[in-house]
């Protein structure tokens, strides 16, 4: 199952990179090959060329002591360097993706599930950076403690 486990900020300016980052879950079982962001504006059209930085990357298991001791693992994908080009409202499409080798044309991309994050106003002034939620921080932290994720510190 494809969650968004850290949502980006409420508010940001336009060019800032977006803190906290972006971080999605998926069970290992539901083999996603990788997951791909997109910018969608307050009238359902995904816009080209007016999100930047890192907008596909496949999930990595965290190897720590502090997740759960059930028998599903989970791999978790940070985007770590998003930014919105231009003042407006948004929300950032998240889809997972699987590849079938079978199909008869060669390789096709199948989207395997998709959801939204919660809605983003990017503003052309500046704006007071957002501290993530206590669980969004012990995640985070966990993720840059166990390395390989990227994830950023908080600006100052």
């Amino acid at each position: 199952m494809l969650a968004i486990e850290v949502q980006p900020p409420s508010q940001v300016q336009a060019g800032a990179i977006l803190y906290p980052p972006l971080v999605i879950s998926a069970d290992s079982d539901d083999a996603i090959d990788y997951i791909q962001v997109a910018l969608v504006d307050a009238y359902g059209s995904v816009l080209v060329d007016q999100l930047y930085g890192t907008l596909s990357a496949s999930g990595k298991t965290l190897d720590d002591r502090s997740a759960s001791r059930s028998n599903r693992s989970t791999e978790y994908t940070v985007f770590p360097d998003l930014a919105v080009s231009y003042a407006g409202v948004y929300t950032l499409q998240v889809t997972a993706v699987t590849m079938d080798y079978t199909a008869p044309n060669g390789a096709e991309a199948v989207i395997a599930a998709s959801t939204s994050t919660t809605q983003i106003i990017a503003y052309d002034q500046s704006v007071a950076a957002e501290v993530p939620t206590a669980d969004e921080q012990d995640l985070l932290r966990r993720l840059r403690r166990n390395g390989g994720f990227g994830v950023p510190r908080a600006p100052r």
